[in-house]
């Protein structure tokens, strides 16, 4: 997978594919993988914004037959500019954000993406909590139209991750909108950790500054200098606790009993032809995965209210220390016995912790999260933490508990801080302890 990052929306510069290496080096270093069948998925940022660099690039990829082109995208251009070039070997996904553009805007763009020559192969629907309501009317329309629509529920993902429960409604919209594998991923997030998968023999991640690693192995080498990493012949141990939730990834496992194919290399093709047989076959109301899905998502709620039930005896001893009671307090986690976040630049990370108020208690109305002045993240969701309660001897500090799945700024290599924001819910306002970041080349 190759990555592009453009410019952030204050119109900053930010580090840049192009930036590091010309066009004719990027099609150079492509044209030497050796293998005579490649899927290259380009993500970004927004790849179609550089109009001059990657038009140059997408026409030395149409030169290279063996190479099919997916791209992710939001479909925030003018595909005029792109006039030309030979699009039978591109296939696109583009995501919409209702919270990002207005739904009319986005209809009309792709129309004119398809109606230029570009496939549309699947419309990567982002349906947050607070946009359920126009999601089917906004589902309607793209299906008459025939465009294969994937509903990508954003609940227990990025900064909504610190929910721990799914209304009947949302559990609906992922039912109708998902195969059952990909349910069974996206709403169980099985533990992966160990099993044998053949993904880092298929995949290699190539950064946007030329840094290469296998799958989602974690050591990286640079391309230009070092080369291509050796691929493994034989499935691997996953190092993840869980799977990232790639549709490609987990259909890579060995021992999936849910995936009676053969393993081969997945494409955005494979996965939209693969829902819509699924569609047209009437399995969408399977009651079996419904209830699954129900049962899970009912004894998330029901664990839940246990937990909180098992403070209550607890609270009633002394404190093991005296709670602030005029300030916002809390602590960012320490994972894996580090109190420090290692990453690359512009890596995704897990944060997490906890947060109350001294006079107020909790929840809090919203947690924001800068590295060097930049806002990476914002909290708006918070569940229990038992162990804070008890800590502190208070049951109104119980929902206190935050987390979160970000993106790192672009920073060069070095020590930085994680600076944690929290605002309760009388506008009481308080700064966390600084979190230690190791930006690692």
């Amino acid at each position: 997978m190759l990555v592009f990052r453009q410019r952030s929306p204050q119109g900053e510069r930010q580090e840049h594919a192009f930036d590091h290496h010309t066009v004719d080096e990027w099609l150079e270093v492509i044209r030497r993988f050796p293998q005579q069948n490649i899927h290259l998925k380009i993500t970004g940022g927004e790849p179609f914004l550089d109009r001059k660099n990657f038009r140059a690039l997408l026409a030395g990829l149409a030169e290279m037959k063996h190479i099919r082109v997916g791209i992710d995208t939001n479909g925030y251009w003018d595909p005029a500019w792109y006039d030309g070039i030979d699009k039978s070997g591109i296939w696109l996904n583009v995501s919409y954000h209702p919270s990002q553009a207005d739904f009319d805007g986005f209809f009309n763009r792709l129309l004119a993406i398809r109606d230029s020559g570009f496939t549309v192969t699947m419309v990567n629907y982002i349906v947050a909590p607070e946009n359920m309501d126009s999601f089917e009317a906004a589902f309607s329309r793209l299906d008459r139209e025939g465009f294969v629509v994937n509903a990508s529920v954003m609940i227990q993902t990025g900064l909504y991750l610190s929910r721990k429960e799914r209304t009947e409604r949302e559990l609906d919209v992922l039912v109708r909108h998902n195969t059952p594998l990909d349910l069974y991923y996206k709403l169980l997030q099985p533990r992966t950790k160990g099993r044998l998968c053949f993904y880092p023999a298929m995949t290699v991640n190539i950064r946007y500054d030329g840094w290469i690693r296998i799958g989602c192995m974690d050591r990286y080498q640079d391309l230009f200098t070092d080369g291509m990493p050796e691929l493994s012949r034989t499935a691997v141990p996953c190092p993840q606790e869980q799977c990232d939730n790639c549709v490609d990834m987990y259909r890579a496992l060995t021992d999936e009993p849910r995936y009676e194919k053969p393993v081969k290399l997945y494409t955005l093709e494979d996965y939209s032809r693969e829902f819509s047989d699924f569609r047209c076959a009437g399995r969408v109301d399977d009651l079996e995965v419904r209830r699954e899905a129900v049962a899970y998502w009912s004894g998330q709620v029901e664990a839940r209210r246990k937990r909180e039930e098992a403070v209550l005896p607890v609270l009633k001893s002394a404190p093991v220390e005296q709670a602030p009671t005029d300030r916002v307090f809390g602590f960012v986690d320490a994972r894996e016995g580090k109190f420090y976040i290692q990453a690359h630049s512009k890596d995704r990370v897990w944060v997490s912790g906890w947060a109350a108020s001294g006079p107020n208690g909790t929840p809090l109305r919203e947690l924001r999260m800068k590295i060097e002045g930049q806002e990476i993240a914002v909290v708006h969701d918070f569940f229990p933490r038992p162990d804070v309660a008890e800590y502190f001897a208070r049951a109104d500090l119980l929902q206190s508990g935050w987390q979160a799945l970000v993106y790192l700024p672009a920073l060069r290599p070095g020590t930085y801080e994680l600076i944690v924001e929290a605002t309760d819910r009388e506008g009481l306002q308080g700064t966390l302890p600084p979190w230690r970041v190791e930006i690692v080349a």
